[in-house]
């Protein structure tokens, strides 16, 4: 009864190790039968995307022969991601400088020129660095310039016009025309930002960042200003009389003028019309007013008179008045400042200037 117990185990042993190697077997036959299948899968995917670049960078070449760069250049962009060469760059260089966007081909231009120096094409970086140089003459410059303080700073940002800046700091780079915004931010720190103009060609703008000032807690008001404390005349005694009153007096003076000369230009206007009258029938020549009988002389002498009066009363207003504006605005700043208000009245000649300081 024993043996043959110990011979049933002995089968049941092969049995299972048999069943062990076949389970084995078949996992590596699966395994062999599917390690080729992968890059089986991913070699036409490659090839795929190599004739999408291709197409894109053949559809680029003939819109910017059409003088249609704008259009040109997001297909040169896909067909760079799709698969990168020098070649497709260098033309999307070229496509980013027919639209204008000289910086932007100044940078590409450049990388161009390191990339084909180190893959050994003489030719291209030749071409790209002869490009880069004449970008660069046609373009203001900006430069980032930190202290090792700031640049020490955990998580500092520095961005222009909303792109990292970090690499730009203490080197001078070619930018584009027109207004450009440097921003400098850090955890904990109040942020900097700063707007400049660059617009001449080789003009370099320096921006330097100062050092960050750490931010007010939320709950914590900003620091108060200090006050200006400014020292009050005893007594309320008003500063300066004799210049207030001197502005009173030309002020006067000039109302007087305006008020004389129309006057007196009202009287000679009428005193003209009276000329005109009795010229026709108490001159030999009316219109010139030659061989007159009375009363046309002492007519025509009194509105010459009367018209003198006016000219010179009103030079004189206007001189007092300019004297008015000169003692007003040169008040002292502690004094009183009077009101100066003009408007125009009726008067003599149908209206007159009025003042009031």
């Amino acid at each position: 009864m024993c043996r043959r117990s110990r011979g049933l185990a002995r089968g049941a042993g092969r049995a299972a190790r048999a069943g062990v190697g076949r389970l084995a077997l078949g996992l590596l036959v699966a395994l062999a039968a599917s390690a080729p299948a992968a890059p089986a899968r991913a070699e036409p995917t490659a090839i795929g995307e190599r004739a999408r670049a291709d197409q894109l960078r053949r559809e680029a070449g003939e819109l910017m022969a059409s003088g249609r760069p704008d259009a040109a250049c997001p297909k040169l962009e896909e067909s760079h991601r799709l698969n990168p060469s020098i070649g497709t760059q260098l033309e999307l260089a070229r496509c980013r400088e027919a639209t204008g966007r000289l910086a932007t081909a100044w940078a590409l231009y450049a990388e161009v020129a390191t990339a084909a120096e180190k893959a050994g094409d003489a030719r291209q970086a030749a071409e790209a660095r002869e490009r880069a140089a004449a970008m660069e003459q046609r373009l203001p410059k900006l430069a980032i310039v930190a202290s090792a303080e700031v640049q020490g700073l955990p998580g500092l940002e520095v961005t222009l016009d909303g792109e990292d800046a970090r690499g730009l700091l203490g080197a001078a780079r070619p930018v584009e025309p027109g207004t450009r915004r440097v921003t400098a931010t850090a955890p904990g720190m109040q942020g900097f930002s700063r707007e400049v103009e660059a617009s001449r060609p080789g003009q370099l703008v320096e921006v330097r960042i100062p050092a960050l000032r750490p931010e007010v807690p939320a709950g914590e008001p900003p620091p108060a200003p200090p006050i200006e404390r400014r020292a009050l005349a005893p007594h309320g005694a008003r500063p300066d009389p004799i210049h207030r009153n001197l502005m009173w007096v030309t002020g006067g003076l000039a109302l007087a003028g305006i008020a004389l000369g129309s006057t007196f230009g009202g009287l000679a206007i009428s005193t003209w019309d009276k000329v005109g009258n009795a010229a026709p029938t108490a001159c030999r020549d009316p219109v010139r007013y030659r061989d007159c009988a009375r009363p046309v002389p002492d007519l025509s002498r009194r509105a010459m008179s009367y018209a003198t009066v006016s000219d010179f009363s009103f030079i004189a207003a206007g001189a007092a008045l300019a004297g008015t504006a000169v003692l007003w605005w040169t008040l002292p700043p502690d004094g009183p400042r009077a009101s100066a208000r003009v408007h125009v009245a009726p008067g003599v000649l149908g209206g007159a200037f009025v003042g009031v300081f």
